[in-house]
């Protein structure tokens, strides 16, 4: 936009401000202000699929945290899954080969799960640049290490306002993340994983200036038993008020290694 554009829309935002009643910085800043929703899977279970399916449907894109060598087995996605996946413009991210407790691991364990995972997907063809830490557990020398096997975002599990856990935690991630190595995500552990709850997450950051709302989706079924499970029914509701929101102009939908960038680096090779 030229300079003299700018001023005439700044000129406008500060007049409206006014007759409303807000200060014109605040206006200013709710005129820019984005939120940024980023969809998760994690642990390449078989219903991910499906999962990708009905982002697929609605025109989403989301990021497929992957356990490389659980590729093929019985109840996990296949190499073709993943890469009809890709193809669809999800992103696929590394996971460790066997999804371990990495804190429980020698260095050299760990070194294995993280770099090998990423060079297997790399050598099946795909462009992988996110890393999740399994359970969400890490410490500095394991942040260190995904960065070393040259991810550019390690993403954990927590770190974003929950109104009954995390009152004092921020609404929404910062773009790009404060930490790229510990990039923090909502929690719904011990929340009904239901659309008004995980809408919840969005509406309150969108209240609060915006930022990056990350979202961590594991199993997609009706298992009622399984904390982490999200019922196919409350998804597809809550997508269909993802997509509404991004139709209205309220929200960006990307996969995170889209909203960080960077390019794909390879692992070292003394890694």
């Amino acid at each position: 936009m030229r300079p003299i554009a700018k001023r005439l829309v700044s000129a406008c935002l500060v007049a409206v401000a006014l007759v409303a009643g807000v200060r014109p910085a605040d206006a200013l800043a709710q005129a820019t202000a984005k939120t940024v929703v980023v969809l998760t899977f994690d642990d390449t279970t078989a219903d991910h699929a499906t999962a990708a399916g009905m982002l697929n449907r609605r025109g989403l894109q989301g990021t497929f945290y992957v356990n490389s060598s659980r590729l093929g087995k019985r109840g996990y996605l296949t190499v073709e899954d993943l890469r009809f996946m890709a193809k669809s413009g999800h992103e696929i991210g590394g996971h460790t080969l066997g999804h371990v407790h990495l804190r429980r691991e020698t260095e050299a364990e760990r070194r294995r799960q993280i770099c090998d995972d990423r060079q297997a997907l790399l050598s099946l063809g795909f462009k992988v640049r996110s890393f999740a830490y399994p359970f969400g557990e890490f410490d500095e020398s394991i942040k260190q290490l995904a960065m070393r096997c040259g991810y550019t975002t390690a993403r954990g599990v927590t770190g974003l306002h929950r109104p009954d856990a995390c009152r004092s935690c921020p609404y929404t991630e910062k773009i790009p993340p404060a930490d790229l190595a510990a990039v923090r995500a909502t929690s719904q552990n011990g929340i009904p994983r239901t659309a008004r709850n995980l809408a919840d997450f969005v509406t309150r950051a969108q209240r609060n200036g915006g930022g990056l709302v990350i979202f961590v989706f594991h199993r997609i079924n009706d298992d009622r038993r399984n904390a982490y499970a999200t019922s196919p029914r409350e998804l597809s509701r809550f997508l269909d008020w993802v997509a509404g929101q991004r139709k209205a102009k309220r929200v960006v939908v990307k996969p995170l290694g889209d909203v960080v960038g960077g390019r794909v680096w390879p692992v070292p090779d003394d890694m």
